[in-house]
């Protein structure tokens, strides 16, 4: 696989899993009757972190980092926005698998929910920073 596609699914799984996620969030927020949507919703935003999670790996460990491009201003504001994404990334799975143990296997709502309120901006932070750390590394030029 080329590294290019491999950037492409990169970022558009972590993309369509920070919607998917928000959807699911939305979803359950506006009808909590629908509990079935909204589980179907984070279970696949779950499954295309997981793409994203594979595929990234599998890109740095054939292709490696690129470097970032940008001086000055530009740089602080990447390492500003890469230091919190990479802190939380790592933190994100073991949540969001907690998250699913509490749900499916405890079905202990209560501490699903109190555990979302935190994961979930985490995790839409985690989404978005990455996609705008790929902007900074593929399309910005400098």
């Amino acid at each position: 696989m080329s590294q290019e596609l491999l950037t492409r699914l990169t970022s558009g799984s972590i993309l369509l899993s920070g919607l998917t996620l928000l959807i699911g969030w939305l979803v359950i927020r506006r009808r909590r009757d629908d509990i079935r949507l909204h589980r179907r919703l984070m279970l696949t935003a779950t499954a295309l972190a997981a793409v994203f999670l594979v595929a990234y790996v599998y890109r740095w460990s054939v292709y490696g980092s690129k470097p970032f491009a940008g001086t000055g201003g530009w740089r602080s504001v990447y390492l500003a926005i890469l230091l919190p994404h990479i802190l939380l990334a790592i933190a994100v799975g073991p949540l969001a698998l907690r998250m699913i143990y509490l749900a499916q296997s405890r079905r202990d709502f209560a501490a699903h929910r109190r555990l979302g309120r935190f994961t979930v901006p985490v995790w839409l932070f985690v989404s978005a920073s990455g996609w705008v750390i790929y902007w900074l590394l593929y399309v910005k030029t400098f």
